[in-house]
């Protein structure tokens, strides 16, 4: 009896995929959100569109290489290598600390490093690697972490 159920197991799988899939018409499925009910009776969620511009989107990718092993992949400062650091890196979620800082000291901080602003200097100078295009699409990213996640810890 139990190698009966086994057996069903696969096709009940397959059945399942055939459901999913005969909703999307090749122009991928419809959501709830688009008023529309997929043809199958199952709402497929799609991933949702970026709201970044251009710059914070390449600003992202430039964090997650540089910047995310100490600020942290959502900047909290509680990235892999912070708990190696003297002094925590900067919390970038927190609104009102953000918000005294100008873009122009970001961009110094990134390109010159924590030390030419009297911050800590395990921040290194990034100025040799990134370029001041880069660095001003890494400030625009980073202003985009405490909108995103309204300060909280």
């Amino acid at each position: 009896m139990v190698g009966y159920w086994r057996s069903l197991i696969p096709a009940v799988g397959i059945l399942c995929l055939l459901l999913v899939f005969s909703g999307q018409n090749g122009q991928g499925s419809q959501t709830a959100s688009e008023g529309h009910p997929a043809s199958s009776g199952f709402l497929i969620p799609q991933k949702p569109k970026s709201m970044l511009t251009p710059a914070e989107q390449k600003g992202r990718a430039l964090f997650a290489y540089y910047c995310a092993i100490c600020h942290g992949k959502t900047g909290k400062g509680n990235g892999f290598n912070s708990y190696n650091l003297s002094k925590p890196p900067r919390n970038f979620t927190e609104n009102a600390q953000m918000a005294s800082l100008s873009d122009s000291r970001i961009k110094r901080a990134i390109l010159a490093g924590g030390a030419a602003l009297g911050l800590s200097p395990q921040m290194p100078p990034w100025g040799g690697v990134l370029t001041e295009r880069q660095a001003s699409d890494l400030t625009a990213f980073i202003r985009t972490l405490a909108k995103q996640d309204g300060g909280k810890k």
